[in-house]
C-alpha cells in the first residue's frame, strides 16, 4: 500500500494506479495513467523507478492507436475518460480487471481490434442490468464521440443502484466486498 501526499495535507491511499482512496475513505477517480510518473532521487524512500504510458486494460483505442482516428498522438479527452470509466465499473462490480487473464499486449491488440469484455456471468455479473450493461458497451464505443457524457453514465448507475438487490450472501463472499460502501467523486485535471 502507498500513501502519497497530493494538495497539501491531503492524503490519499493508492489502491490502483488510478483509484485513489482520501482520509474519508472515498474512492476518488484520477488520471487513468495518462501521466508521466517518475520518482524524485532526493527522497531516499522513493525508489528509481520510472514509468511512463498507461493502464492498458483502461485505455480506450484513440489512445492506443492515434493513427487509427486520424489523431498525430494520444491526448486524455473525456471521450477516453468514459471508456475508462466503463472499466473500471466493470472492474469494481466483476472484482475482475478488464480482460482478466489475458497479458497486456493481448489485451491491446483486442481493444484495438474492436473487441471488448465480455459480461461477467455468475457472481460475477450479479450486478450488471441489462441497462447497465448496454451503458457500458455505449461507455466503449470504438469511435469517440459515439460514447456518452460522463454524466449519463453517472445518472445510469443512479437509477440502476435503485434497483439493485444485494446478490446472495454466498456471492457477496465471492465477490468479496460491500457494494453499497463504495462512494466515487471523478476527478479530472484538463478542462478540455
Amino acid at each position: 500500500m502507498l500513501v502519497a501526499i497530493i494538495p497539501p495535507n491531503v492524503f490519499f491511499i493508492l489502491i490502483k494506479a488510478n483509484i485513489l482512496i482520501d482520509e474519508d475513505c472515498h474512492a476518488r477517480l484520477a488520471d487513468f495513467g495518462l501521466l508521466t510518473v517518475t520518482s524524485n532521487s532526493t527522497n531516499f524512500t522513493a525508489s528509481s523507478s520510472h514509468m511512463t504510458g498507461g493502464t492498458t486494460r483502461w485505455m480506450s483505442p484513440e489512445i492506443l492507436n492515434p493513427d487509427l482516428f486520424g489523431f498525430k498522438n494520444s491526448q486524455p479527452t473525456k471521450e477516453a475518460d468514459c471508456y475508462a470509466l466503463g472499466m473500471v465499473i466493470l472492474e469494481v462490480l466483476s472484482g475482475r480487471p478488464p480482460f482478466a487473464p489475458d497479458k497486456d499486449f493481448v489485451v491491446m491488440r483486442k481493444v484495438i481490434d474492436g473487441e471488448r469484455p465480455g459480461r461477467p456471468e455468475g457472481p460475477e455479473g450479479a450486478w450488471f442490468t441489462d441497462e447497465l450493461w448496454w451503458m457500458l458497451g455505449m461507455c466503449w464505443a470504438t469511435h469517440p464521440d459515439r460514447r456518452p457524457s460522463v454524466q449519463a453514465v453517472l445518472e445510469c448507475l443512479e437509477r440502476v443502484s435503485g434497483t439493485w438487490e444485494a446478490p446472495s450472501q454466498q456471492a457477496g463472499e465471492d465477490l468479496g466486498t460491500n457494494r453499497d460502501d463504495l462512494d466515487f467523486t471523478i476527478v479530472s485535471d484538463y478542462s478540455a
